[in-house]
């Protein structure tokens, strides 16, 4: 079931009204369960059981290392942490790489959730142990069951006691957020997907500046999708009473890959920082076990995105290339590096979306042959069709604009600002939005990208 179908409108709708006149706690979890597992079931009704398998066995997990932890055996409790986490690796490994079953829709997203449930747990950042309910209602919450944005246990499970009943306000900055993400997916990325398939179909036909551009299309295209499907899921859960963070917040305004990646894909950043990067050591063990951890941790980055070696090359390119920013930066005075001037940052701007461009093509590209022969054509500049879509012109202007103005007047933050749509002026600009997704939206596409992963 899409977000864009008319099938989930009659959904969220049933549900918000479902949800404002219900009052009762557990009646709430009840009716937001069954939605979720609705949701899910329109994906693939044979896969629901993954879902609800894995979630209460990462509850049990969760009563058997708490109860642990009460009765003062902490070395249990650490072993049966780490012995429900391993199971859940395995599971998404075996879905991921055995390739004996079809992928379970999200898996990769709700199974970190499953594994923060018990990492939260055992370190004691939840005030009391979640119920059955609450438990099934985290790992399945359905906005974000897809393609995230990924929630920590302890974010979300305390929200399911102060959740926010719908309001005016609220509704507001919902359908707004909503509205913006399927614009970003109907409008933006969709259309560039048209002249990015059809040039990676062929990389050997196309010129190397053709190639080139279709590559800034991809990276275009990706941000579009997949910040499109996170606003949509923030916009959702807003409606319900529940905030599930920010997902991205300009990531190709980055001056490097650390900037990079506190921009892009948020909720998987802090994931791995929470739950790689730190339990490895972290900064704590000296500057080379830091590089170190900084690298594996980019690797397993790329095994959770896909079971490809372009996938591992690139999580292990983004490693190395973090690494080299770190051990320089550690060299460097940080005086100088807080004098640097606007030109300065706005090269570094630019070659770290070079850099950024060139290692999405392994993650675009079919093959290592294809990601070669891409690369090779576009630093070669070889001659082929030349093809230069102007959608990636004008997207790409539209988003250096608001870069722009998120650099000077929002400190290089994302400057959207919600409508008044309690003005008339408001209304009308929010009504124009929505026909201009109707007049130019493309409905040629309308799978998520990050929905594979």
């Amino acid at each position: 079931m899409s977000f864009l179908s008319v099938k989930f409108i009659i959904l969220i709708t049933v549900l918000l009204i479902s949800l404002y006149f219900v009052r009762n706690k557990t009646a709430e979890r009840m009716i937001l369960l069954a939605s979720s597992y609705l949701f899910y079931a329109c994906f693939d009704l044979t896969m629901l059981a993954v879902l609800i398998c894995l979630s209460v066995f990462t509850w049990i997990g969760g009563y058997m290392l708490n109860k642990a932890q009460k009765d003062g055996k902490q070395q249990t409790a650490r072993i049966i942490c780490l012995s429900c986490i391993a199971v859940q690796t395995f599971i998404l490994m075996f879905f991921k790489f055995a390739g004996l079953f079809p992928m379970p829709v999200g898996l990769s997203f709700y199974m970190l959730q499953a594994i923060s449930f018990l990492a939260d747990n055992y370190r004691g950042e939840l005030s009391e142990f979640p119920s059955l309910l609450d438990s099934l209602v985290y790992i399945g919450f359905f906005p974000q069951i897809v393609s995230g944005p990924i929630v920590k246990a302890k974010d979300f499970i305390p929200q399911l006691n102060s959740r926010k009943r719908l309001d005016t306000a609220r509704l507001s900055y919902g359908i707004q957020l909503f509205a913006l993400g399927a614009f970003m997916k109907l409008v933006m990325a969709d259309r560039l997907a048209v002249s990015v398939d059809s040039v990676y179909s062929a990389p050997l036909a196309y010129s190397g500046l053709s190639l080139f551009f279709a590559s800034v299309g991809y990276s275009l295209q990706l941000l579009f999708d997949f910040a499109g499907y996170s606003n949509m899921a923030i916009g959702i859960a807003w409606l319900l009473g529940y905030d599930l963070g920010r997902n991205f917040n300009l990531p190709y305004l980055a001056s490097d890959p650390s900037d990079f990646w506190r921009r892009w894909h948020i909720s998987l950043s802090t994931w791995l920082r929470d739950y790689v990067y730190i339990p490895l050591g972290g900064s704590r063990k000296g500057k080379k076990r830091t590089y170190i951890n900084i690298f594996l941790t980019m690797l397993v980055s790329g095994l959770w995105h896909g079971s490809t070696l372009n996938f591992l090359i690139w999580g292990a390119v983004h490693g190395l290339w973090q690494v080299i920013h770190r051990a320089l930066k550690d060299t460097r005075p940080s005086s100088s590096i807080k004098t640097a001037g606007a030109g300065r940052k706005y090269i570094s701007v630019i070659l770290s979306f070079l850099m950024v461009n060139f290692l999405w093509i392994p993650f675009r590209a079919e093959t290592l042959s294809d990601t070669m022969t891409v690369i090779s054509r576009i630093i070669t500049m070889q001659p082929g069709i030349s093809y230069f879509y102007v959608y990636t012109f004008i997207f790409g202007a539209v988003l250096l604009i608001i870069q722009l103005i998120a650099v000077h007047l929002n400190n290089g933050n994302d400057p959207f600002k919600p409508l008044p749509l309690n003005r008339m002026y408001g209304k009308v600009i929010f009504c124009c939005f929505l026909i201009a997704i109707a007049m130019f939206a493309y409905f040629g596409n309308g799978a998520f990208i990050y929905a594979k992963f």
